[in-house]
């Protein structure tokens, strides 16, 4: 078969720009420090960075939510534990009017002050976050936690739901304690607060006797509340240990990223090298057969 100089002419140009798309790609190569630019440099690589890139993401977003978490947490925390600390006031204030011995003076002093803690709690039952969202009222965040109603009962704005938050592959943590389940139940701990107060203040003959189911309710508020201090550590703990092997995996898996991804510098450089000899000898032997006429043959 007669093969014509149009047909040698064009495989050569394939030929050129062949290498020079393969000068290019190495270039880029170079420049990038990366193996793979395109899934067809690697198909099984790319496959396995794309996995790994999915890991990496979710990862990286589980520690947002694990900061984010802990944060919310903590702010429960420290308003729980300030509780703690106003209910032992309370305590040693209700233990004194139990006994039922104050001169008018000293009673209304116990009254005065048990009613500012009352105060005091209320506001750390209702209190929130920097963003302005109510700590204990459950996904209800815009809402109040308590409310005091004409009746003199107090009133749960929220829900009972707890914010939960995934913080690894198929692993949740709650975020919230509800106010209702730390001051109304088994009963209304405020309404029986003002009722004491009332009544200390008052001189009322029940008052020893409000005085001293005072202290039974606000231990059992005091056990609930220590209750959720150590659930709320034990969470912190586990989102500590959690990010810490996400923190781990992260650099594991990026490390196996380079690895699958990271160009072999001198290989690479000196592979361009050979391309761009052969594009030199390409382009000569072009120009040659590119001049090639019978012109060049007649006398």
């Amino acid at each position: 078969m007669r093969i014509s100089t149009n047909q040698i002419q064009l495989s050569m140009l394939d030929n050129l720009q062949h290498g020079f798309g393969e000068y290019a790609r190495l270039d880029r190569q170079i420049s990038t420090q990366k193996r793979i630019l395109q899934p067809s440099d690697d198909p099984v690589g790319s496959v396995q960075l794309l996995g790994l890139q999915k890991e990496q993401v979710a990862m990286a977003q589980y520690q947002k939510n694990i900061a984010n978490a802990k944060s919310q947490l903590s702010q429960g925390e420290i308003q729980l534990e300030t509780m703690t600390n106003m209910l032992m006031r309370l305590r040693e204030l209700t233990q004194t009017a139990a006994t039922g011995s104050l001169s008018d003076a000293d009673r209304k002093a116990v009254a005065s002050e048990v009613a500012i803690i009352k105060d005091g709690l209320l506001d750390l039952a209702n209190a929130r976050n920097e963003s302005g969202s109510s700590l204990f009222t459950g996904s209800k965040v815009d809402q109040t936690a308590l409310v005091k109603q004409a009746s003199g009962d107090y009133s749960y704005q929220g829900d009972n739901l707890v914010r939960e938050v995934s913080i690894a592959n198929g692993v949740t943590v709650g975020l919230n304690q509800t106010a209702d389940q730390l001051f109304l139940k088994p009963d209304d701990f405020f309404k029986r607060l003002d009722s004491m107060v009332t009544a200390i203040n008052d001189a009322a003959p029940d008052a020893v006797d409000q005085a001293r189911a005072m202290l039974g309710r606000s231990q059992m508020l005091q056990d609930s509340i220590s209750q959720a201090v150590s659930t709320i550590g034990a969470r912190i703990n586990l989102l500590d240990q959690i990010d810490e092997s996400h923190a781990e995996k992260g650099v594991y898996s990026k490390e196996v990223s380079n690895q699958i991804e990271s160009l072999d510098y001198a290989e690479a450089a000196t592979r361009q090298a050979h391309v761009l000899m052969a594009l030199q000898v390409q382009q000569q032997a072009f120009a040659k057969v590119n001049g090639l006429s019978l012109f060049n043959y007649m006398p």
